[in-house]
């Protein structure tokens, strides 16, 4: 375990070391895989497209005719579906749509727009080039080509190649099993009547929402009390259902926080304590075969945290590659002082695009528990641990909510 708060780049080192051992495969079919994560390649056993098609409405023409000034004699119409096997003579041409066969001595197709018709003939009055508007058999995916590779998640992006290679079922990493603890006694279900000290448990409803993912199942486990035997039974009952737990708050250094020192007596402590600001207080352990998570209690270093490091971690432990959130470079549109040796997460409001560069400017309250910054601003950029001092115009990594939570 850490004896002093640990770098980012050091948590994604001992992260990449952490595996579910008992996370096994299955197969689905493709209509329920988006957000999956393959489990071995996928690849083709087909051409795509399986035959040369027309990619316009028009005429399939011979290449000798190309050329051809006279009249061309319209001699087959072929549409989408089909099969016949058509081959054109000297001075024909075939009506051909979209998506339809080929016939087999022609590669080149003229816009119905580029002719003028007359009956059963057309005269070309824009000549088209040499394979103009014909798809070639596999110019899109090759057979036998590796079109997914072990460990990608199916998207919006790539589902519908599957279904094009006729790909109904694949095989994916089963979804992980997961359950989530709040902490701390005075967590209250939302209500506007606050008695004293209480306040509203907005946490458990962020991580309902942050976890509502495919390849998780997740369950809510409750509140964990402020009593270190609570903490420690409610942990150890719940490890054969779930390959993970997370938790938010009791990791910190309070006297009551146990959720830290119950992980050391029953299992062991990768690392506790962080230099990110906000969320120093994170920790990550396992007990026997389940992977503990014990995120901060406050609602900003929860939604960051999470965005930044704990979703790439859990997409890691389905197969995925150990890597950071897409990311982008904005300049600063202020200046403002900075402690070192830490790296600090700033939330910032998008401002303006000049010449293709993003500005932005800091969200006024930037304390770990304004919820209202993640709401009201367009996600963060992350100023390094060696930085003291940040100018106009200074560049850093834009890391959009848009994505960090989707």
């Amino acid at each position: 375990m850490n004896k002093k708060p640990i770098k980012k780049k050091e948590i994604f080192n001992i992260l990449k070391d952490i595996k579910i051992q008992n996370l096994e495969s299955e197969t689905i079919d493709i209509i329920d895989s988006e957000e999956r994560f393959l489990n071995k390649d996928i690849q083709s056993s087909i051409n795509l497209p399986p035959f040369k098609n027309s990619a316009v409405d028009g005429y399939a023409i011979l290449d000798n005719d190309i050329e051809n000034q006279q009249e061309l004699t319209i001699k087959h119409r072929i549409v989408a579906g089909d099969s016949h096997q058509i081959e054109l003579l000297n001075g024909e041409v075939a009506r051909i749509f979209t998506g339809a066969r080929m016939p087999i001595n022609s590669g080149t197709v003229i816009m119905q727009e580029n002719v003028i018709c007359n009956n059963d003939k057309i005269k070309i009055n824009k000549k088209p080039f040499l394979g103009e508007n014909c798809r070639l058999v596999g110019e899109d995916i090759a057979k036998n080509q590796i079109i997914l590779k072990v460990g990608e998640k199916i998207t919006t992006k790539n589902i519908s190649l599957l279904a094009a290679i006729g790909k109904s079922s694949i095989e994916v990493k089963e979804k992980i099993s997961l359950g989530y603890f709040t902490s701390g006694n005075e967590l209250l279900n939302p209500s506007e009547n606050l008695i004293g000290s209480q306040i509203n448990n907005s946490n458990k409803y962020a991580l309902h929402s942050l976890l509502n993912r495919k390849y998780i199942d997740a369950k809510y486990l409750g509140v964990l009390k402020d009593s270190n035997k609570i903490v420690v039974d409610s942990l150890l009952k719940n490890l054969d259902q779930n390959s993970v737990i997370i938790t938010t708050g009791g990791a910190s250094v309070g006297d009551e926080d146990y959720l830290v020192e119950a992980i050391k007596s029953n299992g062991d402590l990768f690392f506790w304590q962080t230099a990110i600001k906000p969320g120093r207080p994170l920790a990550i352990g396992k007990i026997d075969r389940t992977i503990i998570i014990c995120l901060p209690g406050n609602p900003v270093s929860v939604y960051l945290l999470f965005g930044m490091i704990i979703k790439p971690f859990l997409e890691f432990l389905c197969g995925s590659k150990m890597t950071n959130p897409n990311n982008y470079i904005a300049r600063a549109n202020f200046s403002m002082k900075k402690k070192t040796n830490r790296l600090e997460w700033l939330r910032v409001i998008i401002d303006k695009n000049i010449d293709s560069e993003i500005y932005v400017n800091k969200y006024l309250k930037q304390g770990s528990g304004i919820i209202s910054s993640i709401s009201f601003s367009d996600g963060i950029i992350e100023i390094p641990e060696q930085v003291s001092k940040i100018n106009v115009g200074d560049k850093f990594d834009l890391y959009l909510f848009s994505e960090l939570f989707s």
